[in-house]
Parts: structure tokens; sequence; C-alpha cells
């Protein structure tokens, strides 16, 4: 077995032997709703969130920003029970960066048995990456559990042990919280669930157009690349860089941000500017001053770049994706490729020579940001109110002849 062969089955028999569970779990109810409201009031809603070090990154974000409007809204408290070791501090210290408000929150870290043996009742119980969806489907003394889905993670893996894993949740009988209409579609015509979902919106006052900002003559292109995320297209995305550089030479400029990696370690010197992780606020002033945001996704969510590139006034090229043609519409509010690196390379080409005559596209895809993904209070209000009172049966269990000889009789 090569190192990297053997790299990858060490992982995944550590995710199989961490996260898993027996017939008894898909004969047991996971919904209670007569315990919502039992021990008084304020209510109160545990999330189930794996470790993060960056409150600032889209998809823990947009939890903490849910968690901050039921706090303020709706008057439920928040508290965050980290499945991993860690210091709880660290994450108190996080959030509070980001959302001053929930300051009061408990924070537990379930990083032993005994802690997860102690997690406090609650009314309202929020998984949300699928390896914490096995910690909740064993917890009892909740009303409601949901599972908040932010992207199909299946297919953050190869087909496999992990990739069942991380399929599996989906059959848990949890109400689905969705991130996009395409994963609500996904969690309820593939799976049988219950969800409602929220549509991404971006805040204004930190992504918003400057077109003084940006340079008339070398064009600047913002690529979105992250070496460890195959998600994100990044061999294809490399190849077609090269070919970008090897014909513009100093008449363009190529950063990137979001990880820390050296280019020079993957034959990227010269050719892109890595700038590593920046500031939530300093990424809208980057994105002011690029003329193209280039981002690639393979899975089931467009991620949070377009919307920010489209708010910021830069023109986005991403590849096609028929579950994100709901939001990227081509040469009507971006330019779509197919994910090749000739025909992405050819598709950042014609940007580069035909920006000027593409601002209709910019000024399109700035118009449907203020109208449609500016404001999160509308999107929030709505999970909430679902979270409240699901109106219909949450997901149909998996049924085995094995697992219908435990129902009790």
């Amino acid at each position: 077995m090569l190192p990297l062969e053997k790299d990858g089955f060490d992982q995944a028999l550590a995710l199989a032997r961490a996260n898993d569970c027996d017939l008894d779990d898909f004969v047991q109810s996971q919904q209670n709703p007569d315990r919502v409201g039992k021990s008084g009031y304020p209510l109160t809603c545990n999330w189930y969130l794996p470790f993060f070090d960056n409150a600032f990154y889209g998809g823990i974000m947009t939890i903490l920003r849910f968690a901050e409007y039921l706090y303020l809204n709706e008057h439920i408290e928040q508290r965050f029970l980290i499945c991993s070791s860690g210091d709880p501090d660290q994450i108190r210290d996080q959030i509070i960066k980001a959302f001053p408000r929930l300051g009061e929150a408990e924070v537990i870290m379930l990083d032993s048995p005994q802690a997860i043996q102690s997690i406090p009742a609650s009314d309202y119980s929020i998984a949300s990456l699928w390896t914490t969806a096995y910690v909740l489907l064993k917890v009892k003394n909740t009303g409601l559990k949901f599972y908040f889905i932010q992207d199909y993670e299946p297919l953050f893996y190869a087909a496999g042990s992990t990739y069942a894993q991380a399929e599996l949740p989906y059959w848990f009988g949890f109400y689905g919280i969705t991130n996009t209409v395409s994963l609500k579609n996904i969690y309820e015509e593939t799976y049988g669930g219950c969800a409602e979902y929220l549509t991404p919106c971006v805040d204004r006052t930190v992504f918003y157009t400057d077109d003084i900002s940006r340079d008339r003559e070398k064009k600047k292109i913002f690529l979105y690349a992250r070496p460890g995320a195959p998600r994100n297209g990044f061999e294809i995305t490399l190849t077609a860089v090269q070919l970008l550089k090897q014909k513009y030479q100093d008449k363009i400029e190529i950063v990137c941000a979001g990880g820390n990696w050296d280019p020079n370690d993957y034959g990227l010197g010269g050719v892109i500017e890595n700038l590593g992780v920046l500031k939530y606020e300093e990424t809208g002033a980057l994105y002011r001053n690029c003329h193209i945001g280039f981002v690639m996704m393979m899975t089931r969510h467009p991620s949070y770049l377009p919307f920010e590139f489209m708010a910021s006034g830069a023109l986005v090229v991403t590849n096609y994706n028929p579950a994100n043609l709901w939001f990227l519409k081509d040469g009507e509010n971006c330019l779509l490729s197919p994910a090749s690196a000739s025909c992405l390379f050819d598709t950042l080409s014609y940007a580069i020579d035909h920006y000027d005559e593409l601002d209709e596209i910019r000024n399109t895809a700035l118009e449907l940001i203020d109208r449609e993904h500016s404001n999160w209070n509308i999107e929030l209000e709505k999970i909430a109110g679902f979270l409240k009172s699901p109106d219909q049966e949450p997901a149909e269990r998996i049924q085995f002849f094995t697992t219908n000889s435990l129902q009790p009789q």
C-alpha cells in the first residue's frame, strides 16, 4: 500500500470506528414534540458542531447567524456542543468575535463518553457536519431534532466507506434545514425527508461595489483555490491559471486567499499570490479590487463566493453545475464553463478580453444581489418558523427486516 493510500485508509478506518450506529437507533423515535417546553421557558437549542478556529467561514458563520437570530428574536437560549476535544474558551472567543451578542451562550466540549452522557436537556437540537449527526442520533433528552445541511457532504469523499457514512444521516429521521433549494430537493426527493431551506445572502456593509478601486490597465483575478478541498477542483484550476499566466504574463494579476499554502509547492510560483487567511472585512476590500472572481464548486452548493463577488462588482466565472443553475445564469449574471482546464482558460480569456463589454452581466448580478440576497432576516425568519412548528412528518426511516423485528409488538 502506498503512503498516501495508507493515510487515506487510516483516516477512513478512524471515521468508521468513531461514527457508528446500530439497528436499535433506527427503531427509536427521533422526534418528541411533547418535550418542547416541558421544562418551562425560555426554550433552549443545542447546536452540535465540529471544532472550528474561524467563525467567519461561510458555513459556521451561517449557523451562528441563525443562532443569534433565535436568541434575539425568538428568545431561545443557545448552547454550543463541540464534538471534539479542545479549549471551550477558544471557541467562545471565536463566536464573540463574529457575533458578540452570543457571548453568554454556553460552550461544552464533547470530548469523552462522560461528556456525551451528560449533555444538558434541550427543546431543540441541531446537528451540522455529518459526524455530529451520529452524536445527536443517540441523544434522548431533547424535543425536536434537526440537521442543518449546507452541502451534499457525501461528495466530499470518494465512493467508499466514508461516503456511505456521510450519506446515512439523511435517513436518521431528523427534520432538515438546508442551505439552498437544491439541498432541500435532495433531502426530500431522494431521502424522503422534510425540510425548509434558506437562500444565501451577503452582508452589504462588507461586500459592496466600488469600481474606482480597480486598475484600468492590468486585470486582477481572484482565484479561490484550496489544495485540501477536492470539491473546488484544485488540479483543473491550477492547470487553467498556468495557461492563463502564460498567455497574459504581466497583463494580469492572480491572487487567492482563504488558506495557508505555498504556491511554489504546486508549481504556481510567479503565477499566483496567496494572501492566506484574511479578516472578514478584508475580503470585501480585496474583491472590490478584482475584475474577475473565479471559483469552482463540484458539489451541490455554489459556495458563498459567487454571491460576494457579485455584490462587490466582480465578474463571476465558475464551472457549469446543474445543482446551482437556480442561481448562476450563464451570460446573464456570470460566465459558466465546462469543467476542463482549456475550457476554463478560454472562458477566463474571454472575460479578460471583453471585460468592459460584459458590464451588463455585472450590473444584472449586482441587481440580483440587492433584490434577493441582501436580507438575512427574511431567510432566518422563515427557518425559525419551521424550527418552532414543522408542518410535516420528518424523514422516513430506512426499514429493514431486522429493524422491523425489533419493533415493540
